[in-house]
Parts: structure tokens; sequence; C-alpha cells
């Protein structure tokens, strides 16, 4: 039987560990898991995982894949998150930069809160933590999906100056 606990960074490690997977540690003792460049993501995939809030009871996950995106790009990637957010519960994921006005590049990050104040028991932290890095994963995959399909030259359907495409059928008399 699982027991309940306080949460903490002992519960983090120990899915690290569990899965050997091997991390680094910041100044405040929380995880950093990084893995080697992703060529189906064109990305180094890395993952933050912490325990935030003043009481530390706060499991912060956070993922990106140190891909930056130009400026260029920007209003694309929103939309793709948008669209991403109105289809998935998880990850959250959003784009980020660091100063709109002077940035010449952005990233997408996917994160996720949990209020563990209650606490918790080690097979629903592993359990919250294996599927945040498969979701994460799951939409950095999606995306290049969809920028695959906009390099083809599909129209956006939300682009108002692109005419929809003409239909293939011929019309029928009924």
């Amino acid at each position: 039987m699982n027991i309940v606990e306080p949460f903490g960074r002992p519960m983090i490690e120990t899915f690290l560990d569990e899965r050997e997977l091997h991390f680094l540690r910041d100044r405040d003792g929380d995880f950093i898991v990084e893995f080697g460049y992703d060529d189906e993501l064109h990305g180094h995939p890395r993952f933050l995982l912490a325990a935030a809030g003043d009481d530390e009871d706060q499991y912060c996950l956070r993922g990106d894949t140190m891909r930056r995106y130009p400026r260029s790009d920007w209003d694309r990637m929103i939309r793709l998150c948008n669209e991403w957010n109105c289809l998935y519960k998880m990850p959250k994921v959003y784009f980020e930069v660091d100063d709109p006005n002077n940035s010449t590049t952005g990233r997408v990050a996917c994160e996720q809160w949990f209020n563990l104040e209650a606490g918790v028991h080690q097979e629903l932290v592993s359990q919250l933590t294996g599927t945040f890095f498969s979701a994460c994963f799951g939409f950095w995959r999606w995306v290049e999906r969809q920028s695959e399909i906009n390099a083809l030259g599909d129209p956006d359907p939300s682009d108002p100056e692109e005419p929809p495409p003409a239909s293939s059928e011929e019309p029928t008399e009924e």
C-alpha cells in the first residue's frame, strides 16, 4: 500500500533514479534533465523538475528543446501553442520572448504545476512526471508535423487572405 507523504525533492530524485536518468542540480537543489540532440525534434530536450512555493509543496515541471525561433516564426508558433492548449490538457505550452522589443528569437516552453500540499505518494509523483515527459515529447513531435505541413504549402485556414481550397469533387445534381 502506498503511503501519502509530504512532497519533496527526494520523491523527484527517486523517479529519476528508478528511470536511470542522469541529472544535474541547480543552486536550489532542483533537478535538470538534459537529453542529447534529437533529429526528429530539431532540438535538445531539457526538463526542470522543481519543488516550489514557500513550503516547497508545489511541483513545477518545465520542458523545452533549447530551440530558438526567429521573429518571422513568432506568430505561427503562438498560433500553434494556442491550438495545442485548446486540444490538450497537458502540457500547457507558451511562446516566450526575453524582450519583445529587442529579442530576435523566442522559444516554446512546456509547463505544468501541481499543488501537493496535502501530500502525495511516490507512485503518483512518478506517474505525473513520466506523463509530463511523454506529453512534452508528443507536443514537440506535433509541432514538427505542423511545420512539415506548413512547408508543403498547405494554406493556413486561419489566414483570411488565403482562399479556401477548391473542392476536388464535381457538383452533383439530385
